[in-house]
């Protein structure tokens, strides 16, 4: 797994890439690829900052590579900067969104598109949670069904070797 950190600092190389790209005036498709390699590392950084909240599993061996206090500070300064990137992306978007980039509208648009596929994904992770479930229990009575039926076969041989044994 990697580290906020790191993450982040991927993160921030496009950050700066995209400042550079906008104050130079390149061309909208330059500036939507940097934009998406940024995305890609800020959701790296939010997962990884996710996993470190969440619960370990059961079964995972608890061992840490940092302090707390480490841990802490990363995750604070990962969220910050984070927050900060957003804000200056949010910011020229609204200040600089012309014709080029479909106005208003194209904007209106890409936070609709964006809430749709965050939707679509939240569905399938829900999706796929209730699968595993179902495989899960199919599974168990599926064991426990084959269980008793040869548990009943096993006993109609018995009884039928007993009868079979006392009519001698």
């Amino acid at each position: 797994m990697i580290d906020p950190i790191t993450a982040l600092s991927a993160a921030s190389v496009c950050y700066t890439t995209l400042k550079k790209a906008v104050a130079v005036g390149k061309d909208v498709e330059e500036i939507y690829r940097t934009l998406s390699k940024w995305a890609g590392h800020i959701e790296d950084v939010k997962e990884v900052i996710s996993q470190e909240k969440s619960k370990p599993g059961i079964f995972k061996k608890l061992t840490y590579k940092r302090s707390a206090t480490q841990e802490v500070f990363d995750s604070i300064i990962a969220e910050e900067k984070i927050r900060e990137q957003e804000k200056y992306i949010r910011e020229f978007f609204t200040a600089n969104w012309t014709a080029d980039w479909g106005g208003i509208q194209g904007y209106r648009k890409f936070i609709k598109m964006r809430r749709e596929i965050k939707k679509k994904r939240e569905r399938e992770v829900y999706n796929q949670m209730r699968r595993r479930k179902n495989f899960l229990y199919n599974t168990k009575m599926g064991i426990f069904i084959g269980s008793l039926t040869l548990i009943l076969i096993y006993l109609c041989h018995f009884l039928w070797t007993a009868v079979m044994e006392a009519s001698k």
